[in-house]
């Protein structure tokens, strides 16, 4: 069971929303009809139910005995009362429970739902043993006292969000039942069906205006004749004062006037105190004071016979704590003896007044409503909502194309980027080899040509030790021979001794060069055979200074790299001028390079240097600091005009053209460039290259066109 839950979803309101307004026109004509109740009944069930789709429903009124009897139903049979044992016992434990709440209130109950801490609870379970939802909305009294229930059963496959809906729909259904019992009662006291016309032509009229002026009028001149009375004043709250909004048979209101200076204070009296001021001929002393004045001194002013002040409160006036909005002043100079009709039509012209005076001060109080209101009377003008909305669709469509035709607008071509220095170098290996030692961290400054690493290769190491076991070797036998007595050696002995010296000397000699260059190709320590140094590259001299130091760049990576065989391909650190110029490395997708390729062919689209090179204008977003946009240029001489796979990123299997950025040059404003305190070394910048302009529609929807073109133009 739930009362009073959240309202549905809105896409499902709107399916019912034209059914539920035609419904509430429909429950309103029938509430103020003078049917008979039967006819009534059987009429008003068919409308609630109708609205919503439900499948079945029943009025259930009380019998002056005090039990609740069917007054109309509709398929009551069909929903499954009677096929559970003890159904029906359950639906009427429901009813008396339901029935006899205080203070009455709508009640849901789920399938197989129950009803719990309405009433005192009977011997049978108030148990809903049906399939359906089942929708329960009290018939009040003016007193507000229940005199009957309306019943609708709504089937389970709907959203769970728009039964709240459909409950509050029904609560408002069973408040014009409430209101044709209202009305027939009032009817019959006051012999009001003779101007139900009348009461039927007062508030079609009053509601045709969001004016709350020419609301108020209406309502001051035809409701005093329908009241029969000498003078009705209409009074409208904005804010914590009223003021006087009508006064019948007068054209203008004068509001510097007394008679309407001491009208205004009793309106705010009354509203103030919050109950209706009926004045006879004799003042009630019991009122509250700040009335009594407010009344004394508008008596100076008019000496009515009998005079009423009645505030009129819209039920979407939900804060009861607050004064009403409206307020009405009713004035007889020669009364009947009998009032009572006068008050029951004042009732009646005030439940009417309320909504309308609430919709036009609403609408007063929208903000910009000089804007609105000639956009109102435009669809007026057209013939109602739905023609104006398709006109400015339509409208709105037309300057769309216009513009995608003939506004221009930049042609951005998107590519991403890498910051990078200049002067960048990667170390490599000449040899594979084992890395041993890294000679300095993350951050440190080297200078050119220093060793930053030694590596181990033990076939490079065995090479060397074999090239230099023979030199010993050779050497050794040299020294030998050398060292021999050649006194005794015949001519062809000494002959051959020699030559075998000069060919050892040879040999040793080209060992020796052999060693050498073994050494200076691989960086070698003669000390420890195998051991290879790592070489910062030199610098040229004409690009930085002769002082100039590398930076190591790269993360700290010997946990990583420590031990490993290393492969010539394989870098080992990388260096960078970081003090001279940065630049960036851009990876330029091959479906935009035709684009960029194209704006270096029309002056109108690229810019030329002081030294006559072309380029074009880049925006830059760096991703550490990605609220500011920064500017570079894109020279066609740093632009490749070759298209390589992107090794480097593995979600991007686009080939792409190699170019570098200019980020730093004379003439740019320090505002939009890249702050050194940004330079890292890979730091990603997300860059838009500037082709010239193009019709609107072509810059932004370019991809679309292209695709088009490829898949369904170029197929034929």
């Amino acid at each position: 069971m739930s009362t009073n839950p959240p309202s549905g979803s809105q896409p499902d309101k709107n399916r019912f929303s034209q059914l539920i307004d035609d419904a509430f026109t429909e429950a309103s004509k029938l509430a103020g009809s003078t049917l008979a109740p039967t006819e009534f009944y059987e009429k008003f069930l068919n409308t609630a139910i109708q609205a919503i789709g439900a499948p079945a429903g029943a009025v259930w009124m009380r019998t002056p005995q005090g039990f609740l009897q069917v007054a109309c139903q509709l398929n009551l049979d069909k929903v499954g009362l009677d096929s559970k044992r003890g159904g029906r016992q359950c639906h009427n434990e429901i009813l008396r429970q339901v029935f006899q709440a205080q203070p009455p209130r709508p009640v849901m109950i789920e399938p197989q739902g129950q009803v719990s801490g309405l009433a005192e609870p009977g011997q049978v379970p108030a148990r809903n043993l049906t399939e359906f939802f089942t929708l329960f909305a009290p018939i009040v009294q003016p007193d507000k006292s229940a005199m009957g229930l309306l019943e609708i059963f709504q089937e389970p496959s709907h959203d769970p969000r728009m039964y709240p809906t459909f409950l509050n729909y029904s609560v408002q259904m069973a408040g014009y039942a409430s209101q044709y019992h209202t009305f027939s009662n009032t009817r019959q006291v006051a012999g009001l069906d003779k101007v139900y016309s009348q009461v039927e032509s007062f508030a079609r009229l009053i509601h045709g205006t969001l004016n709350p002026t020419e609301c108020a009028y209406h309502i001051a001149n035809e409701g005093r004749r329908l009241v029969e009375c000498d003078r009705l004043c209409v009074g409208v709250r904005h804010g914590k004062k009223s003021t006087v909004e009508a006064v019948s048979g007068a054209d203008v209101v004068e509001k510097a006037a007394t008679h309407i200076r001491r009208m205004r204070a009793l309106f705010d009296a009354v509203l103030a105190w919050g109950d209706k001021l009926v004045f006879k001929g004799e003042k009630d002393e019991s009122l509250p004071p700040a009335v009594l004045h407010a009344l004394d001194d508008y008596l100076a002013e008019s000496q009515p016979k009998l005079l009423i002040v009645q505030p009129i409160r819209d039920e979407r006036e939900k804060d009861d704590k607050k004064p009403a909005r409206s307020v009405l002043l009713l004035e007889s100079f020669n009364p009947p003896e009998n009032v009572d009709p006068i008050l029951q039509k004042l009732e009646i012209v005030g439940k009417h007044a309320a909504p309308a005076l609430f919709n036009a001060a609403e609408m007063k109080s929208i903000p910009l409503k000089t804007i609105w209101w000639p956009i109102k009377k435009v669809q007026d003008g057209l013939g109602g909502k739905a023609r104006l909305i398709t006109g400015l669709i339509v409208a709105a469509l037309v300057a769309l194309s216009i513009a995608m035709v003939f506004v221009p607008y930049q042609l951005k071509m998107d590519a991403k980027g890498e910051l990078q220095p200049r002067e960048l170098h990667l170390v490599y290996s000449r040899e594979p080899g084992k890395l041993q030692r890294l000679a300095y961290k993350p951050g440190d400054q080297i200078n050119p040509d220093a060793i930053v690493a030694e590596m181990y290769s033990e076939e490079i190491g065995q090479k060397l030790r074999q090239v230099m076991n023979e030199i010993n070797v050779r050497r050794a036998r040299h020294d030998t021979m050398k060292s021999q007595d050649t006194s005794k050696f015949t001519p062809s002995e000494l002959a051959n001794h020699n030559a075998r010296l000069a060919e050892d000397e040879a040999n040793i000699a080209n060992n020796e060069l052999l060693r050498d260059q073994m050494i200076r190709a691989n960086n070698l320590d003669p000390a420890r055979p195998g051991v290879m140094f790592v070489r910062a590259p030199r610098l040229d001299a004409s690009k930085v200074p002769a002082d100039a130091k590398l930076t190591v760049l790269n993360a700290d990576n010997t946990n990583e790299l420590m031990n490993r065989v290393l492969r010539p391909n394989e870098p080992i650190q990388k260096l960078g001028y970081s003090e001279g110029e940065w630049h960036l490395h851009v990876k330029v997708p091959q479906r935009n390079l035709g684009h960029i390729l194209k704006a270096f062919t029309d002056k109108a689209n690229y810019k030329t240097d002081e030294k006559g090179r072309k380029y074009l204008d880049v925006d830059m977003l760096v991703t550490s600091e990605s609220d500011t946009k920064y500017f570079g240029r894109l020279y066609e001489d740093e632009l490749a005009r070759e298209v390589v796979p992107n090794r480097d990123d593995h979600n991007e299997s686009e080939p792409v053209s190699q170019a570098f950025v200019k980020i730093d040059f004379s003439n740019l404003p320090e505002g939009r460039r890249i702050p050194r305190t940004l330079f890292a070394s890979g730091q990603e910048v997300h860059l838009r290259i500037l082709c010239g302009p193009r019709p609107l529609g072509y810059s932004l929807f370019h991809g679309v066109w292209e695709w088009f073109y490829e898949k369904v133009v170029f197929f034929f």
